[in-house]
């Protein structure tokens, strides 16, 4: 199946919205000449949530056809490079030139407003930003975003552990519908919350970088999703380790390339 074609995860049902993920980077640590870093668009009927930005987002939304001004907000995951680089693109285009933009940007480090701000202080100076509509906002464990279309709410894992710093994987539910996206997790525990083996979610977005893939597979004998979509996988050849593990997990796995949108 083509890059950029529309998959169905499940077929919606009727009774609910849908939740519509397109995945506008996919790759680890590092881009590859077809895949750009993790950065995933989560759209509901009128709006637009961004969970990481390590993508170039502003350039994928307009080559997706998106339409910008439904972004009400950004997620991220950490601090790291690879999940945060573009931010301040996305931000700058939205101060200067469209300027109908209005967002939420939720980082999980005050640091991290600190970056952002003075970049943009430096490139765009005060008679851009700061401004009312661009919001940065230090969030942590718990509800974080309710517009009355979306839900997120952030779990944190061990992925900084090692430098005292933290990061989150965040659950979005909309009409119904529930995703789970980890961002990056520990590689000793591989430690997505416990909810997954308890409570069904419509899709689980999980990384695959930091630990070998028979050990995601096994740990995913228990998760409770309806469908598991791996991202952020190096070395390569996880994949093909993955798929031969296919037939012997509850949920079925999909393997989503750099500008696949899936329906749910």
């Amino acid at each position: 199946m083509a890059a950029g074609e529309i998959r169905g995860i499940l077929c919606p049902d009727r009774r609910k919205s849908h939740m519509k993920l397109t995945f506008l980077g996919t790759s680890h640590g590092v881009p590859a000449p077809d895949r750009y870093c993790q950065s995933i668009l989560a759209e509901t009927e009128n709006n637009g949530y961004i969970i990481d930005a390590g993508a170039p987002v502003f350039d994928c939304l307009l080559r997706q056809g998106v339409d910008v001004n439904k972004i009400r907000a950004v997620f991220i995951t950490h601090m790291h490079d690879d999940h945060v680089d573009c931010l301040f693109g996305l931000i700058s285009i939205a101060c200067w030139y469209y300027t109908d933009m209005r967002f939420d940007v939720f980082l999980p480090e005050q640091k991290g407003i600190d970056a952002v701000t003075a970049f943009l202080e430096t490139t765009l100076g005060d008679s851009f930003f700061p401004n009312d509509r661009i919001r940065l906002r230090l969030m942590g464990e718990g509800e974080v975003y309710q517009d009355g279309e979306m839900k997120v709410t952030a779990f944190p894992t061990e992925h900084l552990r090692a430098q005292n710093r933290p990061a989150y994987g965040y659950l979005l539910e909309s009409g119904g519908k529930r995703v789970y996206v980890s961002g990056d997790l520990n590689g000793e525990k591989i430690d997505y919350p416990a909810f997954l083996e308890e409570e069904p979610v419509d899709a689980f977005v999980v990384e695959c970088a930091h630990f070998p893939a028979e050990r995601l597979a096994e740990r995913l004998k228990d998760c409770r999703a309806r469908q598991v979509l791996p991202v952020h996988v190096w070395p390569l050849d996880k994949y093909d380790i993955l798929r031969q593990a296919e037939s012997t997990l509850p949920c079925p796995l999909a393997y989503p390339a750099d500008g696949d949108s899936y329906v749910i």
